[in-house]
């Protein structure tokens, strides 16, 4: 007898562990789950911005539709032309100030902004340029609202990028767009890059963290498409600019926008980087392909005007 009770008891025991390890693994899985969707939707705020060199510049806020506000810089300049520059996720304005630089010596009126999230702008996810988008056109309601620029453009880098074509989808005063370094749309993303933003397995996982980022945000996957506004937006010029190289956004991306975008459209690959600023190491020519690019525009907007 006693042997059957010390049997028993030892199934008990074994199921108790099986329960109690099941209920372990459920708790720390889920958890991971929502580390993760956190991770994907929460920029890391870096507000340490700086100063624009040796650009003369004015401290600005701004206040997107939805209410958030968005600082910047505001770099006058001496045309009647002005251009937003915006940083990629985790930046803040002051990533594109080597192209602010450029942009300044040409004398092109600039606004670098921090995104929604990001520097010293207000809070709000990470949408991967959806809701982004407004903050863009809080930078283009202000530059068109000084009297001495008649005209804007726009240029972007990764999320950046993304949020610059969602602003020209959206609103028919963008007179061209650079979009550097980004993705073709957030399902192609997710296919590429899954792995590297995720600890836990694409399979079963992504469909999972994805629908719960979804609710999280407020935005379905689907909303988020590149690929698809350039190819269905009022014809702009626009110029993708990516690296044969990029580690997280795989330069076919890249081509894939090219190949749906609407004419007049450039593309410019430059050699051996990771996904950081292609500026880099790359200067001479990015500086010759970007300063005649927006040369373009501009006199292309005078003559249809």
């Amino acid at each position: 007898m006693r042997h059957y009770l010390s049997g028993r008891g030892c199934r008990r025991l074994i199921l108790l562990a099986v329960c109690g390890s099941c209920l372990l693994g459920s708790l720390l899985v889920g958890g991971a789950l929502y580390l993760q969707v956190v991770f994907l939707t929460t920029p890391f705020r870096n507000s340490d911005i700086g100063r624009p060199g040796q650009l003369a510049y004015q401290d600005v806020t701004l206040t997107s539709a939805d209410g958030v506000p968005i600082s910047g810089w505001y770099i006058p300049g001496r045309r009647t032309a002005g251009i937003v520059l915006v940083h990629g996720i985790h930046a803040n304005r002051a990533y594109l100030l080597p192209q602010a630089e450029i942009l300044a010596e040409a004398g092109y009126h600039l606004l670098l902004i921090d995104l929604r999230g990001h520097g010293l702008s207000g809070d709000g996810f990470v949408t991967f340029g959806y809701n982004e988008a407004l903050d863009v056109q809080a930078g283009m309601d202000y530059l068109l609202a000084q009297p001495e620029i008649g005209q804007v453009a726009l240029l972007g880098h990764s999320l950046g990028a993304a949020a610059v074509v969602r602003a020209t989808a959206d609103d028919e005063r963008v007179q061209g767009l650079i979009v550097q370094s980004s993705y073709s749309s957030l399902r192609q993303m997710a296919a590429d890059s899954f792995e590297k933003y995720a600890v836990l397995p694409k399979w079963p996982f992504a469909p999972l963290i994805i629908k719960l980022a979804e609710l999280r945000t407020g935005l379905k996957m689907g909303q988020i498409s590149s690929k698809r506004d350039l190819a269905t937006m009022k014809p702009r010029p626009v110029l993708i600019i990516h690296s044969a190289a990029d580690d997280l956004i795989p330069v076919h991306q890249a081509q894939q926008m090219y190949q749906a975008a609407q004419e007049p459209k450039e593309i410019l690959i430059v050699p051996g980087l990771p996904h950081i600023n292609p500026i880099t190491d790359n200067e001479v020519l990015y500086r010759a392909r970007m300063l005649a690019f927006f040369e373009m525009v501009f006199e292309r907007a005078e003559r249809i005007d």
